[in-house]
């Protein structure tokens, strides 16, 4: 191996070092917890100026740790439906599939502590990271919002386009805040503490909530 290589190599293990390190912290205390210091000092990184040399700031650095959790969701979600259209006989998603689809992903993720914490992390970027945070995450899961309102729209047509947008916004954020969050159950009067049958009751939550149908009164005001 040249010194070219091993010198790219150490660039390229530090530059992904610095990402799982903003990963963590971020999913564990939210931007306040994310300064170059302990950005550093998780990633084991000595050198102060890591980040702006790989990064060029912070933000950056966070943008890339949320590019990259996104990422990791969708990949995880584009494999569940190619093989979910396989096994169906008409190729086509139900509700109950399109659901799945949308839970699944983050459950495999959260079984491992990289992946909590990219949950986590897109969780933050939703809630408490301000408009920015949102924009940002919006960014990398926009095209997947709208493939997964297109699979309710074929699987329940009298949804309509606008309902099905909106509520399968409404169900991607309950269940990236409810998954990772897990635990409120062991100490709730529950009959189950089943990981998997909450999930399943967690699921049939989200096709409830797409089915049940509000008509919006012809009185009205517009835009309401």
């Amino acid at each position: 191996m040249s010194p070219s290589q091993t010198s790219e190599e150490t660039r390229s293990g530090t530059r992904q070092r610095l990402i799982d390190a903003a990963t963590r912290l971020v999913a564990e205390s939210g931007l306040d917890g994310a300064s170059v210091r302990s950005i550093n000092r998780e990633a084991g990184v000595g050198n102060q100026s890591a980040i702006n040399y790989h990064f060029g700031d912070v933000w950056n650095l966070i943008s890339e740790a949320a590019r990259q959790s996104a990422q990791a969701y969708v990949a995880s979600m584009d494999r569940l439906i190619i093989s979910t259209q396989s096994r169906n006989a008409d190729g086509q998603l139900t509700l109950t599939d399109v659901a799945e689809v949308m839970i699944r992903p983050i459950v495999r993720m959260v079984s491992s502590e990289q992946g909590r914490c990219q949950v986590q992390l897109m969780a933050r970027m939703a809630g408490d990271c301000g408009q920015r945070g949102r924009q940002l995450l919006a960014e990398g899961l926009g095209p997947t919002s709208l493939r997964l309102s297109a699979l309710a729209l074929a699987a329940m047509p009298e949804l309509g386009k606008e309902a099905a947008g909106v509520k399968i916004l409404f169900a991607f954020n309950t269940v990236l805040n409810v998954i990772p969050d897990a635990g409120l159950e062991a100490w709730w009067p529950l009959e189950t503490t089943s990981r998997d049958r909450l999930d399943r009751y967690l699921r049939d939550y989200i096709v409830g909530g797409i089915v049940f149908s509000s008509r919006v009164s012809s009185t009205a005001p517009s835009g309401e």
